[in-house]
């Protein structure tokens, strides 16, 4: 009897474990739902750091200080500007983009407001 209740109990717990989902730390999990500066933070450091500033990127680690942060910053917030002074980090902009126009504003949102948040800007 004991050893039914015993085994009961193990089955019960092996199953609650494999089923509970499992997120990473910092990550945004998964969903269309409300995005909190937390995460806003992290994904706008994650944009940064996989499509901007790294070893095969235009920018390396680094280059990337507070006055080139504010650099950046400036070009992203003049992407839309049609009367925009041509930059150096215009390029960059590009490539945040690419070609798709409806997750561009999102994924530059996102970058800005690390840029702000991280380099005090």
């Amino acid at each position: 009897m004991r050893r039914l209740i015993c085994l009961g109990i193990l089955l019960a717990a092996g199953v609650a474990v494999v089923s509970a989902p499992a997120y990473a730390s910092g990550s945004v999990t998964p969903g269309g739902g409300k995005i909190n500066t937390r995460a806003a933070y992290a994904l706008g450091k994650s944009i940064t750091f996989r499509e901007l500033v790294c070893r095969t990127c235009p920018i390396s680690r680094r280059e990337l200080n507070r006055a080139r942060a504010r650099s950046l910053k400036d070009s992203l917030e003049s992407a839309f500007d049609e009367n925009k002074v041509s930059t150096p980090d215009d390029e960059h902009v590009k490539l945040l983009c690419n070609g798709k126009t409806e997750a561009c504003a999102a994924r530059l949102e996102l970058v800005n407001y690390y840029l702000t948040r991280r380099y005090r800007l």
